[in-house]
């Protein structure tokens, strides 16, 4: 009879190697019964009538793991016995064996039974021993049992005992190896004594004593690790991780049933080395490896080595999770909603080849965010002398306060092509409107910190508050608000058929019907039309551009852009309800004139608001103010005080992010975030040939879906240029009325010109469009097309740039020209269209 421990599996087959190589070196290989015969095995029987001793290591822990640890309840030994005979004479000795050593027993004939016994059932008992017989494997095969009973949950503590012929447990030195590799801890010669039986049974009640203790003292110790915030992480001495909690698999991107790995396929950095070189204890920063991000993060790490005798048996590692990492845990029920993904390459691969993050190295500016990008580039290639000056130049504007915040840049090639767009883009970044705005770099961070979920209050609509109004309109005008969520929409018709009124008839059809803004707000439509009345009445109808019109246009392109795949995934009713408030809202009490102008013209409202973000503060301070103002226009008075609170914070942040001297930042952020960086540089041109290609685990961040609502308000802001020819070419002649107008003030005032390029009597409509698609518009629909799976917006924007561009090389310069033009595009266009020609047209 054998006796032996689950873990000294090991240590036979390695001790059988070494006998191996002996047997070859000493020419003995052939494996003949002289040969075997003539060496003694260490495993030697003891006599035949009597139990082997454990030759498990039963040493005591060393002293400084707690002995208290080792705990298991005394509990009456547990036996099962599996003999297919009907009436087993072992099998009774075995049970009056147990009985003998105050314990129960039971006796099943086959596998099933046997099985059946490990059903945690309320009255069912989980054996401590079980005796197979192994005598007869033509009726049961033993070995097959054992390694289902192991497959099993929670057997680890349960002992096995194989019951053999005593001829063929003579036969062979190594005949135990095949048991012990099934999974069973002794191996008995069949026996009908009862001494032997009752030593067996004391000693298996002790073994499972002893394991019921070793595996609850690991089991209490995962659960402590699965309930710590830190990485933990265990290795053995060949550096394979065996065990990890439930932080390092959610930061990593593992599953706790993944069969054991090597560290280095997650870890690196000098915590590696340490690890290996055998220290005790150790600190070091290490590096991780996410599998679902493409940088590795850089955490501080503690580390021990176990020893049980002179070699390291176990590594333990301990990392602290960054501010970060406690962000996305902290997210909760979003990653749910938000686990779909879309391979954007199809989309891109129809002609959107030029990555926008390239393309910005190619504008005449340039962001101390780009430039750190190039520089680490460079450091990376191993220049040994100047890397080091590189990652010092990239620390230095690592310190800066505004790192995506443009500057232009002094390229006289540059303004001798292209004074105009060069003019244009110096007065968009006007430094007069560039001043940080601290609630705007606040919003990424508090616009989501009170999120709710779809599962909340808002959810529950108060019905006694509805009232189902009819919106009444004409036949022509219900012909056109039936178009509404249409690319194409006749936004221009609207107008003329609501008499300068289109943001109340388009607001009721998209709010208040489409996106059911009354039942996520949980106000009645009578008070939506309220303060749609209110809202486009405090627009300026003077004003040729900036009025209610160009409130509505952004207002169905936001809509438009929400009933894409992606955004209805990623935006939650009250976050489509802030978006389009926003849109309907975002330039309100519009004065027809930049925020420069009023800040160097001294007005009220820049020395109210600091000369910070002048117009768009205003916009959404009056919104609020209009609103709250009269509970007959108060959408937001039934919202309790924390989702009315979210609410504002995503409202003020979308018509913040309107200010165009804030373009490239959020274009570099959005374009960082959601895209794979490029490997190439500026002087290779960035590899411009690659499709976009979207980083989908960038959307389960809340701050990053606070760039989405930026980005999609901001390409519905200036969407006039990826608008259909007729369209483009009326929201152009507009915006350059308002320009002229602009700058003849300024003239008659004597104040600084902001934009001296839009002189009515020597500006060029076709090359200001020209620079302004090249420069602003291309290099953002192509990134936000391309994320909502939307190519025609890139398309029209080419189109629109193609016809300018005949247009310049034609002669047209004024708007009196570009009315010619609009034209002949009609007359040309009206035999293959049906839409009616707009009032302008």
């Amino acid at each position: 009879m054998l006796a032996g421990e689950e873990a000294s599996i090991e240590i036979v087959q390695r001790w059988l190697q070494r006998r191996s190589s002996d047997e070859i070196e000493t020419g003995s290989s052939s494996g003949s019964p002289g040969a075997r015969a003539g060496r003694r095995s260490s495993l030697a029987l003891t006599p035949e009538d009597e139990p082997l001793v454990d030759v498990a290591n039963r040493s005591p822990p060393p002293s400084h793991i707690p002995a208290a640890l080792f705990y298991a309840p005394p509990e009456p030994l547990e036996l099962l016995c599996v003999f297919p005979e009907r009436a087993s004479r072992v099998c009774a000795a075995a049970c009056n064996a147990a009985a003998r050593a105050g314990g129960e027993s039971r006796a099943v004939r086959g596998p099933r039974e046997a099985l059946d016994a490990f059903r945690r059932d309320a009255d069912a008992r989980i054996p401590h021993v079980v005796v197979i017989d192994a005598r007869q494997p033509q009726l049961m095969d033993p070995t097959l049992l054992a390694r289902a009973i192991r497959g099993m949950k929670n057997t680890q503590h349960v002992i096995l005992v194989a019951v053999v012929k005593k001829s063929a447990y003579l036969k062979d030195d190594f005949a135990v190896i095949p048991y012990l590799e099934a999974g069973f801890n002794r191996v008995m010669v069949e026996t009908l004594g009862a001494t032997a039986w009752c030593a067996e049974m004391l000693q298996a009640r002790a073994a499972a004593a002893t394991t019921r203790a070793h595996v609850g003292a690991v089991a209490a110790l995962t659960a402590a690790t699965d309930r710590c915030r830190d990485l933990v992480a265990v290795t053995d001495d060949q550096q394979r991780i065996l065990l990890t909690n439930k932080s390092w698999c959610r930061v990593v991107g593992w599953r706790p049933e993944e069969a054991p790995r090597p560290l280095t396929e997650a870890v690196s950095g000098e915590a590696l080395r340490l690890a290996a070189s055998g220290v005790r204890d150790w600190e070091a920063p290490v590096l991780i490896r996410r599998r679902a991000a493409p940088d590795p993060v850089l955490l501080p790490c503690r580390g021990s080595s176990v020893t049980l005798n002179k070699n390291t048996s176990h590594v333990v590692f301990v990392c602290e999770p960054s501010n970060a990492m406690d962000c996305e845990r902290a997210r909760g029920s979003l990653h749910s909603i938000r686990r779909g993904s879309l391979d954007v390459r199809s989309v891109a691969s129809d002609g959107l080849r030029r990555t926008s993050l390239a393309k910005l190295q190619g504008l005449p500016l340039e962001a101390p965010i780009t430039k750190v990008i190039s520089l680490l580039s460079a450091a990376t290639d191993g220049a040994p002398p100047s890397t080091i000056a590189c990652i010092d130049r990239a620390v230095d504007m690592l310190r800066t306060s505004e790192l995506y915040s443009p500057q232009m840049r002094e390229d006289p090639k540059m303004r001798a092509e292209d004074p105009i767009a060069t003019d244009l883009i110096g007065a968009l970044l006007s430094r007069e409107q560039v001043n940080s705005n601290i609630f705007y770099m606040q919003g990424a961070t508090n616009v989501l910190s009170s999120r709710r979920s779809s599962n909340d209050s808002t959810v529950v609509r108060s019905q006694a508050n509805r009232t189902n109004m009819k919106h009444k309109t004409t036949g022509q005008l219900r012909e056109v608000l039936d178009t509404a969520l249409s690319w194409e929409f006749e936004i221009f018709r609207l107008e003329d058929l609501t008499r300068g009124r289109p943001l109340t008839h388009l607001g009721l059809t998209l709010m208040g019907g489409r996106f059911d803004v009354c039942s996520t707000l949980e106000c009645d439509e009578r008070t939506l039309l309220h303060w749609l009345t209110v809202i486009e009445t405090n627009y300026h109808a003077v004003n040729t551009y900036h009025n209610s019109t160009h409130a509505a246009d952004v207002l169905q392109a936001v809509a438009f852009f929400m009933e894409k795949e992606r955004l209805k995934m990623l935006l939650e009713p009250l976050e489509a309800a802030a978006a389009l408030i926003s849109a309907a809202a975002h330039d309100i009490d519009h004065p027809g004139t930049s925020s420069a102008f009023l800040c160097n013209s001294r007005h009220s409202l820049a020395i109210l608001y600091n000369d910070v973000s002048v117009l768009e503060s205003h916009h959404a301070a009056l919104t609020f103010k209009l609103t709250l103002n009269d509970d007959r226009v108060n959408i937001f008075k039934n919202l309790d005080r924390d989702t009315y609170k979210s609410v504002r914070h995503n409202v003020i942040d979308m018509i913040l992010a309107t200010e165009m001297t804030k373009h490239f930042e959020h274009l570099a952020k959005f374009v960082n975030v959601f895209y794979a960086k490029s490997n190439g540089s500026k002087e290779d041109n960035m590899n411009t040939d690659e499709p976009l290609s979207l980083d989908t685990t960038a959307l389960t961040s809340p701050e990053n879906v606070v760039l989405i609502k930026r980005m999609m308000i901001k390409c519905a802001d200036v969407s006039n240029a990826s608008r259909p020819q007729k369209f483009a070419f009326e929201w152009a002649r507009r915006i350059a009325e308002e320009y002229f107008l602009q700058t003849d003030e300024e003239k008659a005032k004597e104040l600084p010109v902001v934009m001296p390029m839009f002189d009515r009597a020597t500006c060029s409509i076709p090359r200001s469009q020209i620079g302004f698609i090249d420069y602003i518009i291309i290099d953002m629909m192509e990134a936000w097309a391309a994320f909502i799976d939307m190519p025609e917006l890139v398309n029209h924007a080419r189109n629109n740039h193609q016809r300018w561009r005949e247009l310049d090389e034609a002669g047209v310069t004024t708007i009196a020209d570009v009315k010619r033009a609009q034209r002949q595009n009609a007359i040309q266009s009206a035999p293959n269209s049906t839409s009616q020609p707009t009032a302008e047209e």
